[in-house]
C-alpha cells in the first residue's frame, strides 16, 4: 500500500517491503519585525508567514526489503545537492510548494558479518521551498 512519496522515494508498506516513517511533526512560525520607540515599548509588525518544516524518522532495515546503505546514500545526495521535490502523504500534497532536505541524522543499529548495514534509523527534517516553484 502506497502511503505517500517524496521525490522518487515512495513510502510503502506490503508483506515483503516496508519503507515508511514515524514520529511525524510539522511546524512553522510567523515573521515579525520589531520597531524600537524611544521611551516606549517597541512596536511589532507582522511581516508574513515563515516557511514550514516537517520532521520524521525512517527505520531502514534489510529484513524489510530495503538496502539501508543505498537509501542513506540517496538521502545524503538529495540533501547535498539541494534537490527539491513534492511531498505527498495520503494522496494529498503537503502545501503547494516544493520541499528540500534540511538535515539528516543517522544511527546504525545492526551491522552484517561483512560490515554491511542491516538496520539504520534516519531522522529527516524537510524545509518548505517557497522559491517560486509551485505545484498546480
Amino acid at each position: 500500500m502506497l502511503v505517500g512519496f517524496m521525490a522518487d522515494i515512495p513510502f510503502i508498506v506490503s508483506s515483503h517491503y516496508i519503507r515508511t516513517f514515524d514520529e511525524y511533526g510539522r511546524g512553522s512560525t510567523g515573521r515579525w519585525a520589531q520597531h524600537d520607540i524611544i521611551g516606549d515599548k517597541p512596536v511589532m509588525e507582522f511581516i508574513g508567514p515563515d516557511v514550514e518544516k516537517i520532521s520524521f524518522s525512517m527505520q531502514l532495515r534489510a529484513d524489510h526489503g530495503i538496502n539501508p546503505s543505498k537509501e542513506l546514500e540517496k538521502l545524503r545526495k538529495m540533501r547535498d545537492t539541494g534537490k527539491y521535490f513534492p511531498l505527498v502523504i495520503g494522496g494529498n500534497l503537503i502545501t503547494d510548494n516544493m520541499w528540500g532536505i534540511e538535515s539528516l541524522d543517522e544511527s546504525i543499529s545492526f551491522w552484517g558479518k561483512f560490515g554491511n548495514i542491516m538496520s539504520a534509523k534516519v531522522s529527516v527534517t524537510l524545509k518548505e521551498y517557497a522559491g517560486g516553484l509551485k505545484i498546480l
